[in-house]
């Protein structure tokens, strides 16, 4: 057959009466009221329509009927479905990953749930405070004649001696009695805490002038204990204004 300039092989037809004259005779073909149409079933059960417009048969196209056991499967995976169902939910929905939600907090402390919130702030560890190193040594059993000067000029060889800040003397003192004599102790404030173990190596058990007794006997150098002494005789602290005059005054030194 030859249509739109197109060769096409048609099925073969055999014994297939396209004159609907001859349907009668003809057992196979009946007359379906439903489709209006002529249907031929042939004896291996393919079934064909007679198409008016193009005056032969064509294939019948059928819906597929479900046998007996596709229909139970089908009805056993429905009610399977409905025993599952949660009520209110549309499962022909896609399935979402479920959001986290944040606890609410009410006015009067209380959480979502009825428990009480917990509102108070974890406290921030506090640091240790840095210990604080000694730059002090006490004198006893110095000449009772001695002065500052003096003092100074023995003791600044084992450091450098802190300065007062405004009026740049070495920051010793000498100890006096009630009647305002000089009885032999002093306190010595160096800069760097090294300094205290140098002075006690160094000049400990020895004469502050070389070959002259003390009337005490041996000058005697430890390091300061403030535990006992009152808050006037202790260094002052000094603030930062005062540690930069001081560093200036090292680095002059050096």
């Amino acid at each position: 057959m030859v249509e739109n300039g197109t060769v096409t092989t048609e099925p073969h037809r055999p014994n297939f009466p396209t004159n609907p004259e001859d349907f009668d005779a003809d057992d196979r073909i009946s007359f379906s009221k439903l489709d209006n149409k002529f249907i031929l079933e042939t004896e291996d059960g393919q079934e064909f329509e007679f198409d008016d417009a193009l005056k032969r048969w064509i294939p019948a196209v059928r819906p597929h009927i479900p046998t007996t056991d596709e229909r139970g499967s089908l009805a056993a995976i429905a009610c399977g479905r409905q025993a599952y169902a949660v009520q209110g939910v549309d499962e022909s929905e896609p399935a979402q990953p479920p959001k986290k939600k944040r606890k609410q907090e009410y006015v009067n402390g209380e959480d979502e749930t009825g428990g009480r919130a917990n509102t108070t702030k974890k406290a921030k560890p506090t640091a240790e405070p840095r210990e604080r190193k000694n730059t002090a040594v006490y004198v006893t059993n110095l000449p009772l004649d001695v002065s500052v000067q003096e003092v100074s000029d023995v003791f600044s060889r084992c450091g450098v001696i802190a300065e007062e800040i405004d009026r740049g003397k070495p920051r010793i003192k000498l100890y006096t009695d009630d009647n305002g004599n000089f009885k032999g102790d002093a306190l010595i404030l160096y800069f760097r805490a090294e300094s205290v173990d140098l002075a006690i190596q160094m000049l400990d058990d020895s004469d502050f002038k070389l070959g002259q007794a003390a009337p005490g006997g041996k000058m005697r150098v430890a390091a300061a204990d403030f535990s006992y002494k009152t808050q006037k005789d202790a260094p002052a602290k000094s603030n930062n204004k005062d540690k930069k005059k001081i560093i200036k005054k090292t680095q002059k030194l050096n």
